[in-house]
């Protein structure tokens, strides 16, 4: 049996939508979890990884009210805090309440913004709003995918307000882990 990289390697070469990636994702962490037969995508814990850039890749895309917003239009103020994520990824909820108390207490210092992964800007919008979440809510494309090198989600950018991308981490991560980041992205700047 394939592992879940390949098979949703094989739908990505086929053209399918992210939403259908994102979907297989999340149903493939299922079958791995009750048959222990397939490789989740992901681990359960965050990795470091390589940024894919040593700069922030820019990018323009629509909020959930369908307002373009640069990357740019957030840079130089604080330091930013990418989440990439999508409601149905099993690993992006459980991230969404320790996001939620973090943010209240960095919300001052640092920026967060997510950019979203679904067909759906009211699933989005209703995830967002049940989670408390008041930072803002991009709509992901495949350009930003294959711009920061997306192998999956969560996936978060710790940015400094010049741009540079200071570290890089894939999948969930404790609480205090995330502080920690947050803490490096403060002293970077």
């Amino acid at each position: 049996m394939p592992d879940a990289r390949e098979l949703v390697r094989r739908v990505r070469t086929r053209g399918t939508q992210w939403g259908v990636v994102i979907f297989l994702e999340s149903f493939l962490l299922g079958v791995a979890v009750l048959s222990g037969g397939v490789t989740p995508l992901l681990p359960a814990r965050a990795i470091a990884a390589e940024p894919p850039a040593k700069t922030a890749p820019a990018f323009s895309l629509p909020d959930l009210q369908g307002k373009r917003r640069a990357l740019s239009d957030y840079l130089s103020a604080k330091p930013i805090l990418l989440e990439f994520m999508s409601p149905d990824c099993p690993h992006c909820r459980e991230m969404a309440p320790i996001l939620g108390r973090l943010h209240t207490v960095y919300a001052d210092r640092i920026q967060f913004l997510s950019v979203a992964f679904d067909r759906s800007v009211g699933r989005i919008q209703a995830f967002a709003a049940i989670e408390k979440h008041s930072w803002p809510y991009l709509l992901g494309t495949q350009a930003v995918v294959d711009a920061y090198k997306l192998e999956g989600v969560p996936a978060f950018c710790f940015i400094a307000p010049d741009g540079r991308l200071i570290q890089y981490a894939v999948g969930s991560m404790p609480e205090q882990e995330l502080r920690q980041h947050l803490d490096a992205l403060l002293k970077a700047r």
